[in-house]
């Protein structure tokens, strides 16, 4: 959004920054001023805590605000949702990809590109010990005021150097332009040798195509796991994409099984049934006198003699 012209000069002449905290300074912001003030902070990763008096970034509050004031727009936390940049993971799908994970109580697990947590707050639930990634500040502190994650981290997941520690890497990517396929294999590289991942991903990765045959045949040989969700899944998130669960082990297993694909249910037509065969004789036999009566009269018809007309339109035959 567009930052009204008063809110802007509050942020630009009101406040102080020290580090990771931003303070309000000067006479107290009427309260209207002051909830309008507060989204953008809150747009950009800060939140008001009481026992620090200040408003607390998870990066340097400075660097989070300074493309505030410098293109005097903001996109809000609603806004985002909205334009469909983020479709939090719905319950049902969190509890199938939970269970396809195999967590016990201990187990170190990671949530890339994170979002609020959905999935984060369901393991930690189970006992997990959980770090998170996710780019946008705003998400992050949303993730960091639930306490669920041991470390929040705000960054790009792509480019953040791959360490291979966690039990689990459980994850929603981002699908644009196949995007979760780079997130995916990246993610992979965050396993201990015992490891396993399981994210949700577009259906797209099911289709054998140019772009998708290099991550196809890194599955397959991994002896991963691929099964549909239910059509609109994520519909109560605001996208009715079709999507699949794929579970993918850091080493293959021993006794792994061959990768099967899940295909597009078609709906087979129904067959049209045939009568009783004597009854369809007949009716054929009828049908052939029919024609054969037909061809007699038309024969009968060709060996009369034609007929002639005299004047007076009276006709002699």
């Amino acid at each position: 959004m567009r930052i009204p012209t008063d809110v802007l000069a509050a942020l630009s002449g009101r406040t102080k920054t020290d580090g990771h905290r931003l303070m309000l300074v000067g006479p107290r912001l009427a309260p209207t001023l002051y909830q309008r003030v507060n989204e953008v902070l809150e747009a950009v990763g800060g939140r008001w805590t009481k026992s620090e008096g200040a408003h607390l970034f998870p990066v340097h509050a400075a660097e989070a605000l300074a493309p505030v004031l410098a293109t005097g727009e903001v996109v809000t936390l609603g806004e985002k949702r909205t334009l469909a940049q983020y479709f939090p993971t719905p319950e049902p799908v969190v509890d199938q990809l939970i269970a396809l994970a195999a967590l016990e109580p201990g187990m170190t697990v990671l949530e890339p590109s994170a979002g609020s947590g959905a999935i984060a707050t369901a393991a930690a639930a189970r006992g997990a010990i959980v770090d998170c990634i996710e780019r946008d500040p705003g998400y992050a502190t949303v993730l960091s005021d639930t306490h669920v994650a041991r470390r929040v981290q705000v960054a790009d997941f792509l480019t953040v150097p791959a360490e291979p520690r966690f039990d689990r890497v459980l994850m929603n990517p981002p699908f644009t332009r196949g995007t979760d396929m780079a997130h995916v294999t990246h993610a992979l590289r965050f396993l201990k040798p015992n490891g396993l991942l399981v994210s949700v991903m577009s259906w797209t990765v099911t289709e054998q195509t140019g772009s998708t045959t290099a991550f196809r045949k890194l599955v397959e040989q991994r002896g991963g796991l691929v099964e549909a969700l239910p059509a609109r899944a994520f519909a109560q998130s605001g996208t009715t994409v079709d999507t699949v669960l794929v579970t993918i082990p850091a080493t293959r297993p021993a006794d792994a099984r061959p990768t099967v694909w899940p295909a597009r249910d078609i709906p087979a037509q129904d067959a049209e049934e045939l009568g009783n065969p004597a009854d369809i004789a007949a009716e054929i036999v009828a049908d052939l006198r029919k024609a054969v009566a037909a061809f007699e009269e038309v024969a009968a018809a060709l060996t009369k003699p034609a007929p002639t007309t005299v004047p007076g339109d009276i006709e002699v035959s």
